[in-house]
């Protein structure tokens, strides 16, 4: 959904047809304010934020961090993944960084990694499940190629329980 700002009102009131603009009523408080947004599908939405809330100013930059102050952040992180006091300053000053920096690189780095592991475990058991089918097949396919009639009495044990699996057109005799 792509919104795009209508107009900025730091504290609008309700307007009421006759009524003179000094009595119109506030609709939130002095400490909000609020911007109008179209939304795609024409509709008007209407964002209340604090007022102290600066939306105005503009973004910080993004730290570009040099190849090597990576190479430095990575082999500290290997080493220690939680980095605090005097290693972090030192880590700061070294790097010719501040110490902020350096902290949300290591918070930003722990989430990456948490993430990578989460992925590779998912990877590993779809492996394993692909694995375990692979070999359920060519068990299939062995004792087809021999000309005999397939026995799956002994697939029942490699399969789960709840698995929906049925081979078509085979009745056991």
């Amino acid at each position: 959904m792509h919104d795009t700002a209508v107009g900025q009102s730091h504290n609008p009131g309700t307007l009421i047809p006759g009524m003179p603009e000094s009595e119109v009523t506030k609709k939130y408080p002095d400490y909000c304010r609020t911007i109008r947004i179209h939304d795609s599908n024409g509709g008007v939405k209407e964002l209340v934020f604090p007022a102290a809330l600066d939306l105005d100013r503009p973004k910080r930059a993004r730290t570009t961090f040099s190849p090597d102050q990576l190479y430095e952040l990575e082999t500290e992180f290997r080493r220690n993944q939680y980095l605090v006091g005097k290693e972090r300053t030192d880590l700061a000053k070294r790097l010719k960084l501040s110490e902020t920096q350096v902290k949300v690189w290591f918070q930003n780095r722990r989430t990456k990694y948490k993430r990578d592991r989460a992925k590779d475990a998912e990877s590993r058991d779809s492996k394993s499940e692909s694995f375990a089918a692979c070999n359920i097949l060519r068990m299939l396919q062995h004792d087809t190629s021999q000309g005999t009639q397939p026995c799956f009495t002994h697939i029942n044990t490699l399969l789960p329980p709840y698995h929906p699996y049925t081979f078509s057109g085979y009745s056991p005799t």
